[in-house]
């Protein structure tokens, strides 16, 4: 199938929203399926709106996996390079609205805290998400708590001096933080 057919088929039936259970309890036939399903609505809503193509479309099996394991909004997952998470804004509870991406008085291309309970923390590029990360595990620490903060990093972020004060707090500060690698 051509790209284009992938785009005119996604314009013309919006993705359907996707539930917890169905991810949970998904066959590997079933998984791959609602990758596609997540692919022909981002190339859609870029292709209608604007928005990140690349990184979301490299970031839609990680997402779903995920989603697949964690439990989220419980769980805190934390975006260190922002415009790869549209997968993230489908599976919790934002299909419905996926076609108003970054038009006014619509769902923003990045995370957004005042968006949804999903988006825990606001980010845009690259280089803050392990800091914040540690953040959230030493606040869940003192709390009491005892959810899972993921900090979804990208390469690129390596090139960020910030990310390698956080790897050097997180051996002092003795926190749990699941840093996933998107390379």
């Amino acid at each position: 199938m051509s790209g284009n057919a992938i785009i005119e088929k996604g314009a013309r039936k919006k993705v359907r929203e996707i539930c917890d259970g169905e991810l949970k309890n998904a066959s590997l036939s079933q998984l791959k399926d609602i990758c596609r399903e997540l692919r022909e609505e981002i190339l859609a809503a870029v292709f209608a709106c604007g928005g990140h193509l690349s990184s979301n479309l490299g970031a839609v099996e990680l997402t779903v996996a995920l989603h697949r394991v964690f439990d989220f909004p419980q769980d805190k997952i934390i975006f260190d390079v922002g415009h790869q998470c549209y997968a993230h804004k489908l599976l919790s509870g934002r299909a419905g609205r996926f076609r108003t991406l970054r038009q006014e008085g619509g769902l923003s291309g990045f995370p957004k805290r005042s968006e949804s309970e999903y988006d825990c923390y606001g980010t845009g590029h690259a280089g803050t998400a392990i800091s914040a990360a540690l953040g959230f595990a030493k606040a869940r620490d003192l709390k009491g708590e005892h959810h899972n903060v993921i900090a979804l990093v990208g390469d690129g972020s390596f090139n960020n001096g910030l990310i390698y004060e956080a790897l050097n707090s997180l051996s002092v500060l003795k926190t749990s933080v699941l840093i996933v690698l998107n390379d």
